[in-house]
């Protein structure tokens, strides 16, 4: 078996392995989750780094791919999301896994420079569990992926006066002040403002009396499958619906755009999070367990 780095020409099989394992909760990983090469191809696009240099597969000779494991992560940061090694069922048992991850270790430390690693594996996919924390993978807590399948409804505003809409990139400044006071990941204006007019991302605002007092930044790099990545509301005006609106907003215009579904991960502790994620129609997919290693 000859591990080795992706080739353009894997992309088909790797995204028909990456569904198979989607499929099973014994099987589960947080990533890679493809269903079609467009969207392997989009996923390391958004990232801005090429698949040949963070992903190794299987190779069971005659360019048959059974399996892969590699990274994800922007260009030149030490930490890095990893693809959890997944195997063909029919060539398990035979160690391709441990070698596949051993090999995406070497990979991640000697050639890429990161530092520290982290893997979302469902919490019934027990195999994959056991190799990880073998390796020295310790687990760091747990995240729900939850999925909603159906358009929703929109509902009239749930404040007098609230108007919702579409994002402008001249909201750039407003929605990243919110973004900041919100506590999220640091990011910059100028981040934001990429985001706003990268062509992967839609953001959808709320404003009352003229300022912007919600925000949602949805995903679309995967078209038919969307993310919901933030949202963000003043906080004199949370817990009165703002969010939970803006969010059926956003979907509804994916949606009709021919989105199939929603997603967004999920502490499973955010229990009002959790309800109201639910009235808007996500349904709990799977529950990842979180672990991470540093080198």
């Amino acid at each position: 078996m000859e591990i080795r780095p992706f080739r353009t020409e894997d992309a088909a099989a790797l995204a028909m392995l990456a569904t198979r394992c989607a499929r099973g909760e014994t099987d589960f990983v947080l990533n890679p989750h493809w269903e079609t090469e467009d969207e392997l191809h989009a996923e390391f696009e958004r990232f801005a780094i090429r698949p040949e240099e963070h992903v190794l597969v299987a190779d069971a000779g005659g360019g048959e791919v059974v399996g892969m494991s590699g990274f994800l992560r922007h260009p030149g940061i030490p930490e890095a999301g990893m693809f959890c090694p997944i195997v063909a069922r029919e060539e398990r048992g035979r160690g391709i896994g441990g070698e596949l991850l051993r090999g995406a270790v070497r990979l991640g430390t000697e050639q890429l420079g990161i530092k520290r690693m982290t893997a979302g594996i469902g919490t019934r996919n027990r195999a994959g569990y056991s190799l990880l924390t073998s390796h020295g993978f310790r687990p760091t807590g747990q995240t729900f992926v939850m999925r909603c399948a159906t358009r929703p409804d929109v509902p009239p505003v749930p404040v007098d006066g609230l108007e919702v809409g579409l994002a402008e990139e001249a909201d750039a400044r407003a929605i990243h002040a919110l973004y900041e006071t919100c506590g999220f990941d640091p990011r910059s204006v100028e981040a934001m403002q990429r985001t706003l007019a990268d062509g992967r991302h839609m953001h959808a605002v709320a404003r009352l009396a003229g300022n912007l007092v919600a925000f949602v930044e949805v995903e679309t790099h995967w078209p038919r499958r969307v993310w919901v990545a933030f949202v963000g509301v003043e906080p004199p005006l949370r817990d009165r619906g703002i969010g939970s609106h803006l969010v059926r907003f956003a979907l509804a215009e994916r949606f009709d755009a021919g989105a199939v579904a929603g997603q967004l991960m999920l502490s499973p502790a955010n229990r009002t999070a959790l309800r109201a994620y639910e009235k808007v129609g996500f349904r709990r997919f799977r529950l990842v367990d979180v672990l991470e290693k540093s080198f």
